[in-house]
């Protein structure tokens, strides 16, 4: 039974992230096309493209290959596995980082509470499961690290906004790339966070990829706005990265 309700809490709480956030980016669909769509730039259309393509992909991703989950949940089974069905979660978490492809653009009408929330159910979820996978086996450190340091990573992710800087025909074409690509290698740790027993690889491509870009749009954007945001959780994101590794060396040697 305490199993159960842990994987309902859990697959309620990711669930709940689809929800909220799509609620949000709807309204802010919404404003956008009964605005003044013609003082709409490029950025502004590419904001508003993006947001259309994650919110309608993200659920044509789930309708066409997650459609176990929903007769799985329908049917009042249960999965054998202690954390739930991981291959569900896997698929889910693919679909999660369509879906925040568009929530990591500032467009009309943005609410960052609801954002802010929906992640929370995100998080929540994630951290269900490593309790549930340190509590299976008995040896929890690596998997909080893994927990903490996605969710680091995950705050890290720079939302796409307006700038007046002098190279924002530099600074957009990066801000663009880092954010949408950084969301990629989110949804991909996520995957493998659910996979995988709760555990990430704590590979350096990816950490390299959020520290360069992010410093990137910190340092371009600096004279007329520091991003503390950004610059306070890549720089957790940073720490978590070297004691993972550090912590997973001395494991090894101890073998």
């Amino acid at each position: 039974m305490e199993k159960l309700t842990a994987n309902k809490v859990k697959m309620i709480l990711f669930l709940a992230y689809f929800v909220l956030l799509s609620v949000e980016r709807f309204i802010s669909l919404v404003c956008v096309f009964t605005g003044d769509l013609s003082k709409c730039d490029a950025l502004d259309w590419y904001m508003t493209a993006l947001t259309l393509f994650a919110v309608f992909g993200a659920y044509v991703y789930i309708f066409t290959k997650c459609k176990f989950v929903v007769k799985h949940y329908d049917n009042g089974k249960v999965s054998a596995s202690p954390t739930g069905d991981d291959e569900e979660y896997e698929k889910l978490s693919i679909a999660a980082g369509i879906l925040l492809l568009g929530g990591m653009v500032h467009t009309e009408g943005t609410i960052p509470v609801i954002q802010f929330i929906s992640y929370g159910m995100l998080l929540g979820s994630m951290g269900i499961h490593a309790f549930q996978c340190s509590k299976k086996d008995k040896n929890g450190i690596k998997k909080w690290l893994s927990f903490a340091y996605i969710t680091a990573f995950s705050m890290s992710i720079p939302v796409v906004y307006h700038t007046n800087i002098s190279l924002k025909y530099l600074f957009i074409p990066i801000e663009c790339v880092v954010s949408a690509g950084t969301v990629v290698l989110f949804a991909i740790m996520l995957k493998k966070f659910f996979g995988q027993n709760a555990e990430c690889s704590f590979s350096l491509i990816p950490f390299l990829t959020a520290l360069i870009g992010d410093f990137a749009i910190i340092i371009l954007r600096w004279n007329e706005e520091i991003n503390w945001f950004v610059l306070i959780f890549i720089c957790v994101t940073s720490v978590l990265w070297f004691v993972s590794n550090i912590y997973l060396m001395i494991k090894a040697k101890k073998k």
